[in-house]
């Protein structure tokens, strides 16, 4: 028996998110809040002109750190809103397959992300640039690296509240459950095991999703602003984490970390009773 095809279930998945206003009305906050986030560190920048540090590319890794959570909403809504609206049933008997369609839903919703990451790019430069005209301008280098780190975070956060929002098809505990762990969860968590005796243990909370995007987010910037033997020291303030990877390895973890939902998602999705 040949497979489903996924791209007919994609191009249906793309015509949902463009037809409704979910997309623009996450963007807007998303190029205010890049906006104002590298207002000020092009401020920063202009204040300390004689360091000639490229502060902008901080601000700019803790916007694309921000705009992660705005991907992974996306994608929670985009999964779960067909349950809440009751038309995942129409969705599914429309396709070949349950698999193809949470499959589309991650692809989507990861490009979603990662245009959200563009965006906040395009909107942080400007403002930084705006906020002084002297701002010592980060190398090209360096700066393709945290776009493109920026951009695969973003896009993975898509993808994996895509598929946790198949696993938790009520949209608003989805919502909460989500937003609850990434801003009190994860940080009890990482206090927990902080705690812990064993090194071993307490290097855990590098690899926990959250804290993995940022570690991989925050690795090349630190590196640019503190040099490469303090530059993990700064990623274990800015992170909360304790002896954190390399931002490879970090980028590995949250990749893994969006498959194992991706797979949970489908699990539970093809057994899932719509009627």
């Amino acid at each position: 028996m040949r497979p489903a095809p996924i791209w007919p279930p994609v191009r249906a998945e793309w015509r949902k998110v463009v037809s409704t206003r979910l997309w623009w009305g996450l963007l807007v906050p998303v190029v205010l809040l890049s906006s104002m986030i590298n207002l000020f560190g092009g401020v920063f920048t202009a204040a300390f002109p004689e360091e000639q540090l490229p502060l902008l590319l901080g601000s700019l890794a803790y916007a694309l750190g921000t705009t992660s959570v705005f991907a992974a909403v996306h994608g929670i809504v985009a999964a779960a809103g067909e349950y809440r609206h009751r038309t995942i049933t129409t969705t599914y008997l429309t396709s070949r397959g349950r698999g193809p369609v949470l499959a589309a839903k991650m692809l989507v919703s990861a490009g979603v992300g990662a245009c959200y990451a563009v965006a906040t790019v395009v909107s942080g430069l400007l403002a930084g640039v705006a906020a002084d005209a002297g701002t010592t301008f980060p190398a090209a280098g360096p700066l393709v690296a945290t776009v493109l780190i920026g951009v695969a975070v973003s896009a993975c956060w898509g993808a994996l509240g895509a598929a946790f929002g198949t696993v938790v098809s009520n949209l608003v505990s989805a919502l909460v459950a989500l937003l609850l762990y990434l801003m009190v969860g994860e940080l009890l968590l990482g206090a927990l095991l902080d705690e812990a005796e064993s090194g071993t243990v307490r290097a855990l909370s590098s690899y926990l999703p959250g804290n993995a995007g940022e570690v991989a987010v925050y690795g090349i910037p630190a590196r640019e602003l503190a040099g490469p033997i303090t530059g993990p020291q700064v990623v274990e303030l800015l992170a909360g984490v304790t002896a954190p990877p390399d931002w490879t390895m970090a980028l590995l973890v949250l990749a893994l970390w969006t498959g194992a939902v991706g797979v949970l998602g489908w699990f539970i999705g093809a057994r899932r009773d719509i009627t």
